[in-house]
């Protein structure tokens, strides 16, 4: 059934789209986002994005495609808000919605909301225009909350996630293992739950000469090189692959290369910079700070391979980057990275998270390398493509579209 086309507000409150990837509030879910609207408009959708505005010089509105417009919402404004406490402003950010939607004319058939602070947004909008609102959280709290790591998750988050899954005419998960979490800890019904996988984009992220890309890189030649990408969090890992780059022998010369951070001054960054040192492997490491996702081809390139020691991920894109430019991947158990499909052919997906048995994955990848193709391993992304989001993303509109309760 074709479907007609449909008016869609998408709200990602706390993180721009077109912010700066691997800083603080800017990751995969900016690009999940900014791929998804673009893939909807050329489905023959629009999408208008609401974002809080943090930079003065942002303008009011850009558009990203052509049906895609990206907004620019001033809430909390002049103020250094906490990215929890944004939920307090809830009721401010929908007066900033209702005023540009007034001033466009604009009426929306559907909501889906990023991240549960979006989420408290999206559910006031679906009151006031009694309309159906889709959610994807990107990250739970109760799965943070299980790992122990990082700082504690403040407990409206929680709360906020149960009544939203409660509410929300669909709930859209990236992988099955988001689904039983759902379903576990937060008793969503499985008929709510959609599977919406995520996508890489194989033009941009394809195989390339690794020479080359080391040469423009200023990497040498000859070194087993580890590639690390991602936000500097403890929830990412980054400090379980410096020890693990500490217990490979000496025969690898390996180095390991992490791309994320808000620079020298980042805390974290001077936290794993005090690990590297601890472990005698200082040297071996190179932070290169936030990178534009325009060069992060270049920098899979001129890797050997992805090393993922996350604790906790729903989505893992940097996982299908790195296979989509034909490079295998060492992963802990998470995300779409943790799906048979990813298994064996791409890489080693590691049983338990330690940094033994990352050193384990590393050398025994290292050791099979010559066993895989660039191309091979390409393929196994070959079905993670924007348009297939779009088009799984769609099936559940049409679904609360067509399901949607009185409201």
């Amino acid at each position: 059934m074709v479907m007609s086309p449909l008016t869609i507000a998408m709200l990602s409150i706390h993180s721009s789209p077109l912010g700066i990837l691997g800083t603080r509030n800017t990751g995969g879910m900016s690009v999940y986002v900014r791929e998804l609207a673009r893939e909807l408009s050329l489905a023959g959708h629009r999408v208008d994005i609401f974002t809080r505005r943090v930079d003065r010089g942002d303008p009011v509105m850009t558009h990203l495609a052509p049906d895609v417009r990206l907004i620019f919402l001033d809430i909390a404004r002049g103020q250094h808000v906490a990215k929890a406490d944004l939920a307090d402003h809830a009721e401010e950010a929908l007066a900033a919605i209702e005023s540009f939607r007034h001033r466009h004319s604009m009426a929306y058939d559907l909501i889906h909301s990023h991240y549960w602070i979006s989420g408290y947004v999206g559910r006031l909008a679906r009151r006031l225009w009694r309309c159906p609102h889709v959610i994807t959280f990107h990250t739970l709290a109760a799965l943070k909350a299980d790992t122990g790591v990082g700082a504690d998750e403040p407990t409206r988050r929680g709360l906020a996630e149960q009544t939203l899954v409660d509410e929300c005419e669909r709930l859209l998960v990236p992988c099955e293992g988001e689904m039983s979490n759902l379903m576990h800890y937060y008793g969503a019904d499985a008929n709510k739950v959609a599977l919406v996988p995520g996508g890489v984009d194989r033009q941009r992220f394809r195989p390339m000469d690794q020479q080359r890309a080391r040469q423009k890189l200023g990497l040498g030649a000859g070194a087993l090189t580890l590639l690390g990408v991602g936000r500097l969090t403890p929830l990412k890992g980054q400090d379980r692959m410096i020890a693990a780059l500490a217990r490979l022998g000496p025969e690898h010369r390996a180095r390991l290369v992490i791309v994320g951070g808000n620079g020298s001054n980042d805390p974290e960054r001077q936290r794993l910079h005090h690990v590297a040192l601890e472990n005698n492997v200082l040297s071996q490491v190179r932070f290169c700070g936030s990178v534009a996702q325009t060069e992060l081809a270049d920098y899979y390139a001129a890797a050997d391979m992805l090393v993922v020691a996350s604790h906790y991920e729903s989505f893992g894109l940097v996982g299908l980057e790195a296979l989509a430019c034909g490079r295998p991947v060492v992963t802990t158990p998470v995300g779409v990275m943790n799906s048979a499909s990813m298994r064996c052919r791409t890489g080693v997906t590691v049983t338990e998270a330690s940094p033994q048995m990352l050193a384990a994955g590393i050398m025994a990848t290292a050791a099979n390398r010559s066993g895989w193709s660039a191309h091979a391993i390409r393929e196994a992304v070959k079905d993670f493509v924007w348009c297939n989001t779009a088009a799984a993303t769609l099936k559940a509109y049409r679904s609360a579209l067509i399901q949607r309760v009185s409201f």
